[in-house]
């Protein structure tokens, strides 16, 4: 099992199915056919395996895709997945998160991520997962601030679009 280091220090099990996703995402944005995009994060997995590697950071495993692309004739897609990734970068240091008692924090998928997990009992992996869904709503309208109640909200929805509507936290939440 190959696990990868995450930008917060956190590590999760390599996943195929995302990393074909964002090759997906970079084929599809240039017009190219994303049939074969699975195949390629699996020639990634497999050539991981026979490395023998335990860890890797997603940095690597991002490089790796790019250079993959490249080799294919598809530089335009793995350029478009570079260019998405600075922009999600700038925009992850340009964000603050407004506190209801005034304190104004960077922006931290992680945070959100492990409140999530404590609030109402999920697995670092949905915890994840449920994060991330909320960045990807909040970074592409390029705001330089939000209200913490403003993010929370935008959590409890996305909880319950995945059917967790009913569930109780195990704590009240706080903010985040």
């Amino acid at each position: 099992k190959i696990r990868v280091r995450k930008r917060d220090g956190t590590r999760e099990d390599f996943d195929i199915e995302k990393l074909g996703g964002a090759l997906r995402r970079g084929m599809h944005c240039v017009g190219e056919s994303t049939a074969d995009a699975r195949e390629l994060a699996h020639a990634i997995h497999i050539h991981l395996q026979r490395k023998r590697r335990k860890s890797i950071s997603s940095s690597a495993v991002f490089e790796m895709a790019l250079k993959t692309l490249q080799r294919v004739e598809m530089g335009e897609a793995a350029e478009i997945l570079e260019l998405h990734r600075m922009f999600r970068g700038v925009c992850r240091r340009v964000l603050r998160v407004r506190h209801e008692d005034g304190k104004i924090t960077m922006w931290d998928k992680s945070r959100l991520a492990r409140l999530a997990e404590r609030i109402w009992d999920l697995s670092p992996r949905t915890a994840r997962i449920f994060a991330g869904e909320v960045e990807s709503h909040i970074l592409p309208q390029e705001q330089r601030e939000i209200s913490s109640r403003e993010v929370l909200d935008m959590l409890n929805q996305k909880v319950s679009q995945f059917g967790l509507a009913d569930a109780v936290p195990v704590e009240p939440i706080k903010d985040a």
